[in-house]
């Protein structure tokens, strides 16, 4: 018997290849189970209804389910975080917008979570930075979270200018 550490590439002799792939991490989970990314994104479809519809513990189950399915996909990431910060669980939708920007800078979704975050945390440089992103890369404002980064951003505008008017208006 050997003490030698087992690696990957010591998978057992009778293993399908695609086994193998995926102790490797060389395919994802949900290509191990041959969901396509039609079937994944039908799936992210209802999560997004169930979401909507304030089924946030079935929305969750869905969207943690998808990205262990599919852990590089952004958009399920982005899914995931929203439905964190409608739990208040902060932290985790922050690391899920985080995470979904890592593997695509421009995910206008994550950028507007994660600079909501940021802002909510009083980190105002970071939040203006992460929701100005976001509208440059959807300056039509297609989207509802550009559109709410838009009104964000026009807000916070305001109030800096009444908080510069006041102390010129009691001179």
């Amino acid at each position: 018997m050997s003490n030698k550490a087992e690696s990957p590439k010591d998978t057992p002799k009778d293993a399908p290849p695609l086994t193998e792939e995926l102790i490797r991490g060389e395919v994802t989970l949900g290509q191990f189970l041959g969901m396509s990314n039609d079937r994944l994104y039908k799936y992210a479809a209802t999560g997004h209804q169930m979401l909507q519809a304030g089924r946030t513990k079935v929305a969750l189950q869905i969207f943690e389910g998808l990205v262990a399915a599919s852990p590089h996909d952004t958009v399920f990431r982005a899914q995931l975080g929203a439905a964190y910060m409608t739990v208040d669980r902060v932290d985790d939708a922050f690391d899920a917008y985080d995470q979904a920007l890592r593997f695509n800078s421009s995910n206008v979704d994550a950028l507007v979570g994660r600079g909501e975050i940021h802002l909510r945390r009083g980190k105002v440089p970071e939040g203006l930075k992460d929701l100005s992103k976001a509208i440059e890369y959807d300056p039509g404002l297609r989207r509802k979270s550009t559109q709410r980064a838009r009104g964000t951003l026009l807000a916070l505008k305001k109030q800096a200018e009444q908080a510069k008017a006041k102390p010129a208006a009691k001179k």
